[in-house]
């Protein structure tokens, strides 16, 4: 009788058989997952500079060659992960992912070679693809129907508060280490070393404070290959979970434009004006977190709108500002631009209303004997974003122009939009 009762977390009513404490763990658990993410993307190109000393006109296609090895890992991994957590649980497959990116965190500043670098990343990516599949999914698993969209967008802005403030502090500490004496490598490794024992620590609140058993209670096991065959076959057969695959795709494409570029256009931009690695690292966080606290405050509003408006049309508006964002961000690159800090803003805009919008419809259409492998299939399409910018982009980026990938995926994210006013005009009653 007791895994009937419902309870609420403030005004977000959660699903029977689910506590405060296990909504509370998940959102700090989102905190961190997306703050960590957040962070890794942005020191990358910190550990280009300081460890491996790599010429400027080669890194887009080195930040290119590791987002692609990652994601050719989460692509085997994002989906396996969520039809195992369907099979034991969420709670054991979160801990192990936080504990895994935790051992990566201590191996990354430890390569001296792009090839040790990539080994690194690859390594990295076991975590990433774990703890990103399980956000999505116990973020679907948590909120009563009727709350779900305030729930999104408190997670929401619980995610880009991790990625604000992890970048906006240990973003700096680099700078403050190297002002104490420390050389660049010694400094990178202090920092990398603070990331990973918040991943430990993180894993073990996962463990303690989610919800414990399978979420299909007793319900018969399905064979792995039939849990993903169901998982498509369900949206095959609703284009709102097709709509929410493609917002999955751009809003991580998204992702690592911010995380990635944004960061090294700005970081390369400051050194060419004279700054020493460290410098030009903490320059580039004022963008980047403006970015994140624009989707921070976006987050509740969205999320709350997602509860009274057509979720199709939400997406296709999260893509229109998005689009906007991007094309501008593909005309300013300098982090001492007057123009800036509205690009920074409707970059961080675009960027967290897509993830809501796909959360949302995903969470609403997803079968719940089945949820962990829709989830695994979204992050599919979330790796496949991931691939195409890394790839694509880190070439444009080096070979062409370094707003190239901007460009990009302003007209990708248009691209959606489009496809979501064909669904409005095709369907209204979506």
């Amino acid at each position: 009788m007791h895994a009937t009762i419902e309870q609420k977390l403030g005004p977000v009513l959660l699903a029977p058989g689910y506590t405060r404490w296990n909504a509370r763990t998940y959102l700090f658990s989102a905190f961190i997952t997306i703050g960590m993410l957040a962070f890794i993307a942005f020191i990358q190109p910190y550990l280009l500079n300081a460890n491996l000393k790599v010429p400027a006109d080669q890194q887009g296609r080195v930040l290119g060659l590791l987002g692609v090895s990652n994601e050719i890992i989460s692509l085997l991994l994002v989906a396996p992960f969520g039809a195992l957590s369907d099979k034991v649980g969420r709670r054991p497959v979160y801990a192990l992912g936080f504990l895994w990116l935790a051992a990566g965190f201590f191996l990354y500043p430890l390569a001296t070679t792009i090839p040790q670098l990539l080994g690194c990343a690859l390594f990295f990516s076991v975590g990433v693809a774990a703890v990103g599949c399980m956000l999505a999914t116990v973020l679907a698993d948590i909120p009563a129907e009727r709350s779900r969209g305030l729930f999104v967008g408190i997670t929401g802005f619980c995610q880009g508060l991790g990625a604000t403030l992890a970048v906006l502090v240990l973003g700096r500490v680099p700078q403050k280490l190297a002002a104490g004496g420390l050389d660049p490598m010694t400094a990178g490794r202090i920092t990398l070393g603070v990331a990973a024992g918040l991943c430990i620590l993180t894993a073990i609140l996962c463990w303690l404070g989610l919800k414990r058993g399978r979420p299909g209670g007793d319900a018969e096991r399905m064979p792995l290959r039939q849990v993903l065959a169901t998982g498509l076959a369900a949206a095959r057969t609703n284009p709102r979970i097709w709509f929410a695959y493609m917002l999955q795709f751009v809003s991580f494409a998204d992702r690592i434009i911010i995380g990635t570029y944004f960061s090294a256009r700005l970081q390369q931009t400051a050194i060419a004006h004279g700054q020493t690695v460290a410098q030009a690292t903490a320059a580039a966080t004022k963008p980047y977190v403006i970015a994140n606290s624009a989707g921070l405050l976006c987050a509740i509003f969205f999320g709350i709108a997602l509860d009274r408006m057509n979720r199709v049309t939400a997406g296709a508006v999260a893509m229109f500002v998005a689009g906007v964002g991007y094309i501008a961000g593909g005309f300013v690159g300098d982090p001492t631009s007057e123009w800036i800090t509205l690009v920074a803003v409707l970059l961080g805009m675009g960027q967290i209303c897509a993830i809501l919008a796909s959360q949302t419809v995903l969470g609403q259409e997803a079968p719940a004997e089945v949820r962990g492998a829709v989830f695994g299939l979204a992050g599919i399409f979330a790796s496949l974003g991931i691939l195409f910018t890394s790839s694509v982009g880190g070439w444009l980026y080096d070979v062409v122009d370094q707003g190239a990938p901007f460009f990009l995926i302003g007209g990708v994210n248009m691209i959606v939009m489009l496809f979501g006013l064909y669904l409005l005009r095709a369907r209204p009653t979506l």
